[in-house]
């Protein structure tokens, strides 16, 4: 090969490892800019959900991806709701007992009526329990607001429209 080939071997290499640098510089911002706009959209009562918001950009064989999320199991239930309010309608249909601070590994299977929920959280509540009836958890989903607030900023990122 000679070398005003081998030098334009070389020049291409590097070029291709600087877009390579800038892309993953740009898809870096973009995460920030999400990150930063989902911490924003959270719940004010989530503030430990609000605190594992992370992000990251990860260069594959072929691909250049960038995620934002939290590692937290309680992250889907907050963003997508349960029991009757869950988006994709396979949350829990009926009522359920739980004891606030009390945690428990199992799902209780009993299933209660409401009137019986409420007759179950009276009597514990009689026994000293802080103990409530629920439905579920309307959704509040702040991953999609925050990239809805942010698309224009990440698409400037990106350098789209």
């Amino acid at each position: 090969m000679s070398d005003h080939n081998e030098a334009f071997v070389k020049s291409m290499e590097e070029a291709t490892i600087t877009q390579i640098q800038n892309v993953l510089k740009s898809v870096d911002k973009a995460c920030i800019i999400l990150e930063a706009e989902a911490k924003k959209e959270c719940p004010v009562d989530q503030g430990i959900l609000r605190a594992s918001i992370t992000h990251e950009t990860v260069l594959g064989t072929d691909l250049i991806t960038g995620t934002v999320g939290s590692p937290l199991e309680i992250a889907p239930y907050v963003h997508q709701g349960t029991g009757l309010y869950a988006k994709d309608g396979k949350g829990r249909k009926t009522p359920w007992v739980y004891i606030k601070g009390s945690y428990s590994s199992r799902k209780s299977k009993k299933v209660y009526t409401l009137s019986e929920a409420k007759r179950v959280m009276a009597f514990l509540r009689k026994k000293g329990f802080n103990a409530y009836v629920t439905q579920g958890q309307k959704p509040n989903p702040f991953l999609d607001r925050a990239k809805l607030n942010a698309k224009s900023r990440i698409e400037k990122t990106l350098g789209g429209k």
